[in-house]
């Protein structure tokens, strides 16, 4: 099986997001050098960050998941949250 970085990150909570996001669409992934980078962080530059993988069945579909912005179907104010 090979598999595919489709997301790299310098922090966790946003490779978390991405993998929840593409689990959240049926996607299979899992997150890489996470554990590298939480050691020392100057790793990170070296390893190229922490990576969010595919299988190559699946790329082109979690790019187009991540590469989403649903930034304008979110509420401007908590009024509208409430509503």
């Amino acid at each position: 099986m090979n598999f595919v970085t489709v997301a790299q990150f310098d922090n966790m909570p946003l490779a978390y997001i991405a993998k929840g996001r593409l689990e959240a669409e049926g996607i299979p992934c899992f997150i890489a050098d996470e554990n590298l980078v939480q050691a020392d962080w100057f790793y990170s530059l070296a390893v190229g960050g922490i990576k969010v993988q595919v299988e190559e069945e699946f790329v082109a579909r979690a790019r187009a998941v991540l590469d989403t912005d649903y930034s304008a179907s979110l509420p401007d104010s908590e009024d509208e949250l409430e509503a």
